[in-house]
């Protein structure tokens, strides 16, 4: 693409052709034609300088380790010239999804003075983590006006670099809502692992060979397994609100829905640090969420991913499956068409507790969550509000 520059010297060379058309003057010809030589061999350079170029990204120490919302790291670009020859005056635009909109680092022009076959250079700079999810680093756009600024040559170096954010988690010191029968073990009626033997049934490839029942191999010649009963502490199940509520559009991290992650995150740590089996429940149309018991890495790969995006409302969700003896609600729009399907989960005998965003508390103003909270309240379900400005972690405890 030419530059102002260029159009500058082949007006001025024309100029001077004219003037040397009009006095016959043999040296204005030369000056006309020198002119308009440059600019022609300023494109003739131009052309390949952006070829061969190859870069690599590095995020933190390169090791493949989690990274977590709020986090500061350190990014590494390295850009390589692989053949060719020596490229100058290369600008490249770094644009970091990891940093926040309003971060210097959010968006960078790089200056290479030149860089030379087989030559690579380096640029590190810090971000703190701006929020959770999958993201991905656009391609990089360079440009380079060498040699004489009379040509813009533009191109993308695509380097690909994907990185997944969990949710930030805090952890909680004590949450009265599990610590009420913190020991209590349940038998249930159900094949598990346990001490119990409730039955037998024919082995499996895998199953232990301390439980093979030696009775029954000897009186029918095939291997038969003991069938324990599960014993366990208490399961909690921890419900997410998925729905596509009417959120305030905000290009913030600080979003009711945003804080119910991050809340969900801890709650769910603090279950699995003391020894429940957490389970998830959540819009699977929207974001399927991991089946049966979910370890700590299942749980914070799902919450970094899911986006309120979801079609149906919760008090669907909640009445398709079955629940533990302990529910989790966390609601970051306070909807008061949930009121009587909490109500009933817990005359079912599920112990319910509501985590409620109050939405109205936000840089952008949602719903008063005092029309969910009371009526709750007063059907002995114990609810949290989780004011924003206000330590959220305190708020749960």
């Amino acid at each position: 693409m030419p530059t102002s520059r260029a159009y500058s010297f082949m007006a001025a060379s024309m100029v001077i052709y004219l003037f040397g058309n009009q006095t016959q003057v043999g040296w204005l010809y030369v000056v006309a034609a020198l002119l308009l030589g440059i600019v022609l061999a300023g494109w003739w350079m131009n052309r390949g300088v952006l070829s061969h170029l190859e870069g690599n990204r590095q995020i933190g120490d390169g090791q493949d380790r989690e990274f977590y919302e709020a986090e500061a790291v350190d990014i590494t670009l390295t850009l390589r010239k692989r053949a060719g020859g020596t490229t100058h005056h290369l600008r490249v635009r770094e644009e970091c999804p990891l940093a926040a909109p309003d971060s210097p680092t959010q968006s960078m022009q790089l200056f290479i003075p030149s860089l030379s076959k087989q030559q690579a250079v380096q640029f590190t700079y810090p971000v703190t983590l701006d929020r959770r999810g999958v993201h991905l680093f656009p391609d990089n756009r360079s440009d380079s006006r060498a040699p004489f600024g009379f040509f813009r040559r533009e191109g993308k170096l695509h380097i690909k670099t994907s990185v997944l954010v969990y949710p930030e988690v805090r952890p909680l010191q004590r949450f009265a809502f599990l610590e009420r029968t913190l020991n209590a073990q349940i038998a249930r009626p159900r094949a598990g692992v346990g001490y119990e033997v409730m039955g037998v049934r024919p082995y499996r490839a895998g199953d232990s060979p301390r439980h093979i029942h030696w009775r029954s191999v000897a009186r029918t010649g095939v291997l038969i397994s003991k069938e324990f009963a599960d014993e366990a502490q208490p399961g909690l199940t921890l419900v997410i609100d998925l729905f596509e509520h009417p959120y305030p559009p905000e290009r913030s991290k600080h979003t009711p829905f945003e804080w119910a992650v991050k809340a969900a995150a801890s709650i769910g740590d603090y279950a699995q640090h003391k020894g429940y089996r957490l389970h998830l429940l959540s819009d699977d149309e929207a974001t399927p969420a991991p089946r049966g018991v979910v370890d700590r890495r299942a749980l914070l790969e799902y919450l970094a991913r899911v986006q309120p995006q979801g079609k149906r409302p919760l008090e669907q969700v909640i009445g398709a499956q079955a629940v533990q003896a302990f529910v989790v609600v966390i609601l970051p729009w306070p909807e008061p068409t949930l009121i009587q399907p909490l109500i009933t989960l817990r005359q079912q005998g599920a112990n319910v507790m509501a985590v409620v965003m109050a939405a109205h508390s936000f840089p952008k103003a949602g719903s008063d969550s005092s029309t969910l909270c009371e009526p709750l309240r007063n059907a002995d379900i114990e609810v949290r509000e989780v004011v924003f400005g206000d330590d959220w972690v305190e708020q749960l405890t």
